[in-house]
């Protein structure tokens, strides 16, 4: 069983001395605390109960829980106490527990400045509740690194925003274009290269059908697996309704809908065309009513501002990367080992199902299990460490995200794109 407190907002400085937690309920309970220091990111909390005080918390608990218990011949409130002990005494110790730890965790926050990592458990399992002389618990805490900053103002890095050019504002337009075009049948010259065909592909060896797809939509210019791109526009560009073009291919080692068997060797390609299209692309007039302008002029204006705002975001991302990277090198700090352990537990769980999934098993599986958990090592370890601190630097600058500025940010990237 786990308990969770709340994460408070003040740092670390802890000493071995016990504190009084008085308890704020219908009379005091002095509860023992002793905070110590178990690492540079890790604190131990140990809290003891006297045993008269436990037993008569679990009686209020258990008389809180008898008060909607209906029983025949007792009315209500009045049930007797071995019945409530054996139907809520288990809860009720551990619900008497978890209040303690909470307790104790906020005493230790408040007395000893800890400034714990989110929100944490504490496990109950291994309570002994039946000891003569209490209560006595003990649950780690992971704290946020103390980090010495270091210069981090007056970083500079060269620019490499560039203008946006005419020529890629046209390419830009043509690719509208292209995405707004319209299919129309082929005429005398069949499927011109951008064309589409809708088509069965077959894949043959030997005589035997190893593939088959039909209702295919297929381009001159994006050619199946394991076939020459070359050959296959060769093959489809001119082609009519009803032509049957054919072509070898190599049956790809990794396609997933084959046997074994076949993967890797030579087949023939078979294409049966039962559609032809060419593809009839959008006018200036669309262009300019999609950017929602008067003339096609306008809509390069616009295209030109469009560009050169996402290019310039891009850029300072980029130099952001770069300045990121330049800080978390000049500042080494110690990073709570459960948070990061439970990151990186949690990714290689992911990819274990995702690649069981795919069909991988035993020594293949084990070894990429691996290399992929040492990848999400060095990823989470970058990454806790810039989120610790950036953090850091933003409470020294006095900055604060609110939730405005988070919506207008993403405001803005939906616009960009």
């Amino acid at each position: 069983m786990l308990a969770e407190h709340p994460s408070p907002e003040t740092l670390t400085k802890l000493d071995s001395s016990p504190r009084a937690l008085n308890h704020q309920k219908a009379h005091e309970i002095t509860v023992e605390i002793t905070c110590e220091k178990a690492g540079p990111c890790e604190a131990n909390i140990t809290f003891t109960i006297e045993r008269t005080d436990f037993d008569r918390e679990l009686q209020r608990a258990l008389t809180e829980a008898g008060k909607n218990v209906r029983m025949k011949g007792f009315r209500p409130g009045k049930v007797p106490a071995s019945y409530l002990e054996k139907q809520f005494g288990a809860d009720a110790r551990r619900q008497v527990v978890e209040n303690f730890s909470q307790q104790a965790f906020q005493q230790a926050i408040e007395e000893h400045e800890l400034k714990p990592v989110g929100r944490q458990a504490i496990k109950l399992d291994d309570v002994d509740f039946d000891t003569p002389e209490g209560l006595k618990h003990s649950f780690d805490v992971s704290l946020r690194p103390a980090i010495e900053v270091g210069e981090y103002k007056g970083l500079s890095i060269d620019s490499e925003l560039a203008p946006v050019l005419d020529e890629e504002i046209e390419q830009a337009l043509d690719d509208l274009r292209k995405q707004r075009a319209k299919p129309e049948p082929v005429g005398a010259d069949g499927i011109p290269a951008d064309g589409v065909a809708t088509l069965t592909l077959r894949w043959e060896r030997d005589g035997e059908t190893v593939f088959e797809r039909e209702g295919l939509r297929m381009s001159p210019e994006v050619a199946p697996p394991g076939a020459d791109p070359d050959v296959f526009k060769e093959a489809l560009e001119g082609a009519q309704v009803g032509d049957e073009p054919q072509l070898s291919i190599t049956i790809p080692e990794d396609f997933p809908e084959i046997d074994d068997e076949h993967k890797g060797q030579e087949a023939t390609c078979h294409l049966v065309i039962t559609e032809a299209f060419k593809m009839i692309h959008a006018d200036d007039d669309e262009i300019a009513k999609l950017l929602e302008c008067e003339t096609i002029e306008a809509a390069r204006d616009v295209a030109r501002t469009q560009m050169a705002e996402a290019r310039e975001q891009q850029e300072h991302q980029r130099q952001e990367t770069i300045l990121l990277h330049q800080v978390l090198d000049a500042h080494e700090f110690e990073l709570p080992g459960p948070m990061v352990e439970d990151q990186i537990n949690s990714r290689t769980d992911q990819v274990t199902a995702q690649l069981t999934e795919q069909g991988l098993e035993g020594e293949e599986l084990e070894s990429e299990i691996a290399k992929q958990t040492e990848t999400a090592r060095s990823e989470v370890e970058k990454g806790t460490k810039a989120l610790f601190l950036v953090s850091e630097l933003a409470e020294r600058e006095g900055l604060e995200v609110t939730q405005e500025d988070i919506s207008g940010e993403l405001a803005q990237i939906a616009q960009r794109n």
